[in-house]
């Protein structure tokens, strides 16, 4: 990164869960982009906020894959540091693992497998105030939001109804879990079908699966 775009963005901080990774990171803006990170550190809330005290402008995010710890710690800077730029350097590239990732609030996402020049790319056009996304990342998020607004829609006794049905069980054993009468989880099912634009069974576990409501 030339001089001009460090004193744009002067503070930047990584989390991740590996002391050693982020110490590699550390080593590869520093060589690689002459970027001194302020801090490194884990996901823990209290290592997050003691990053937050830097008052970082960019937030790189070294996570293979979405977890909760994660989407806690990007949470937690999006609402104490709002006018940080959030960068995701990930592996992941299936459509299940990047559509998970619509949940967090990011400004871009990196393919780690991709050439040195793409992060530098991706750095400049946070720095600029762009966002920046590895190819195919930006669809996937997109199909990722509008499945969240789906389970968004739905009512408490429907969102208790999806993971039951998605996991295999019964309707009529769903009822009986619910306490509800079969009729009305028959009701129940019909409109969150509808709601999220499937039509059976193995359309509504693919769909739980990919917005992580189930396991596989």
């Amino acid at each position: 990164m030339s001089r001009d775009e460090q004193r744009v963005m002067p503070t930047t901080c990584l989390l991740g869960h590996s002391a050693l990774d982020r110490l590699a990171y550390r080593r590869l803006l520093a060589q690689e982009y002459q970027l001194d990170l302020a801090v490194d550190t884990d996901f823990r809330p209290i290592s997050v906020w003691t990053a937050l005290r830097y008052q970082p402008d960019l937030v790189l995010v070294d996570a293979d894959r979405f977890q909760r710890d994660v989407l806690d710690a990007l949470q937690m800077v999006a609402r104490l540091r709002p006018q940080a730029r959030i960068l995701v350097l990930s592996s992941g590239v299936e459509p299940s693992q990047v559509e998970a990732w619509a949940r967090c609030p990011l400004h871009g996402y990196v393919v780690k497998d991709g050439p040195l020049d793409e992060l530098r790319a991706a750095l400049e056009a946070l720095c600029a105030g762009r966002e920046y996304f590895s190819a195919g990342i930006r669809e996937a998020l997109a199909r990722g939001e509008r499945q969240s607004n789906g389970v968004a829609r739905l009512t408490r006794r429907e969102a208790e109804l999806l993971p039951l049905l998605a996991s295999g069980m019964t309707l009529r054993d769903a009822a009986r879990q619910m306490t509800i009468s079969y009729k009305t989880a028959d009701a129940y099912r019909t409109t969150l079908l509808r709601k999220l634009g499937v039509h059976d069974r193995v359309e509504l576990a693919r769909y739980a699966i990919r917005a992580r409501i189930i396991d596989p």
